[in-house]
């Protein structure tokens, strides 16, 4: 009897422990499926899901925040992946979070990251579709290694043609390896370019300095620029110009007559001098005596000459801006004069 009442103890102790384990694995796994918690869905859309299946981790900022759901296929290039979250984490994923496929670690199972976004959006609420991320995977990886590498060798084997084609001295590479000459010309391009560089920086500091020196009020240049009293001197002395340009135009009018006066008289005596080449008048018999036609000749030389500079003299007058004016003035007046009938 005893026997048998410790065989029901122990059956019964062993009975309670296995129900003890069994609610604390289901606790552990309602826990683990959110089962005994509210829960917020959301989704999101991938064009290739790499492997992930219902029942991976999914975090949000490396934090385990619930599963995946489901995995619903859309169409043939997009498939809808639906996560269960814990609703307590709601405040803290926004609208504009993005998810990602990764894996946990090099060989782990595929899980989904969220990582928080950049702006200042709402919190998202269940039945929400976040955007999403797809990373490159291994096999593009791969095929875009293997295209690297064939670039690479292809570019190796150029490098190798042109370096054989330097060594026999072939292109202009080599030449200005091996020809010194030319490699001297190069040189002192460079060199001269050097200087022309030097030189125009020093002008362009000089002219800065001159531009400073004018900011500053220094110099003619910043005077004729900012000091109106130098513009109204100048103006000024403009109309004292004018004013000695009036006054002298009575001058100017007896020196015009004074030129028309010795025109007239060079003509008398021109036609005097043909009347004694000629024999004529009792001024003939002076062309007999030699003494005197030289003095008489010397004269006539020296009126000439006279004239002449008199004449360049007129002539530098009418081009002097101080008697300008008045030629213009006079020419205008004798244009008048000759269209009026």
């Amino acid at each position: 009897m005893a026997k048998k009442t410790r065989n029901t103890v122990q059956l019964g102790f062993f009975v309670t422990i296995a129900i003890i384990l069994f609610m604390v694995a289901a606790y552990l796994i309602g826990s683990y499926e959110s089962m005994f918690s509210s829960a917020l869905r959301i989704s999101s859309v991938f064009h290739n899901v790499s492997g992930l299946q219902a029942g991976n981790n999914v975090r949000y900022s490396g934090i385990n925040v619930g599963i995946v759901e489901s995995l619903v296929i859309l169409d043939d290039t997009t498939v809808q992946v639906n996560m269960k979250l814990d609703k307590k984490l709601q405040p803290f994923i926004k609208k504009d979070a993005v998810a990602s496929i990764g894996s946990d670690g090099l060989v782990g199972s595929m899980l989904v990251n969220i990582n928080p976004g950049k702006g200042k959006s709402t919190a998202v609420e269940n039945g929400d579709i976040i955007p999403s991320y797809s990373r490159v995977g291994t096999n593009e990886l791969l095929n875009t290694l293997g295209k690297t590498n064939e670039n690479i060798e292809l570019i190796t084997n150029d490098l190798l043609l042109i370096t054989k084609q330097i060594i026999k001295g072939k292109g202009t590479i080599a030449l200005l390896l091996q020809d010194s000459q030319l490699a001297d010309g190069l040189r002192q391009s460079v060199a001269n370019l050097q200087a022309t560089s030097n030189y125009l920086s020093a002008s362009g500091r000089q002219l800065e300095n001159i531009i400073a020196q004018v900011d500053q009020g220094d110099g003619l240049l910043s005077q004729l620029l900012y000091d109106t009293t130098v513009i109204d001197n100048l103006n000024t002395s403009i109309s004292q110009i004018d004013t000695v340009a009036d006054q002298l135009e009575p001058f100017l009018l007896e020196l015009q007559q004074s030129a028309n006066d010795i025109s007239a008289s060079s003509a008398t005596l021109r036609a005097t001098l043909e009347a004694l080449n000629a024999g004529e008048g009792p001024a003939g018999a002076m062309l007999r005596d030699t003494a005197a036609a030289n003095n008489l000749r010397q004269t006539l030389e020296n009126l000439n000459e006279g004239t002449a500079r008199f004449s360049e003299n007129m002539e530098a007058l009418q081009h002097n801006f101080l008697f300008r004016r008045y030629f213009k003035k006079q020419a205008k007046e004798k244009e008048k004069a000759g269209q009026e009938p």
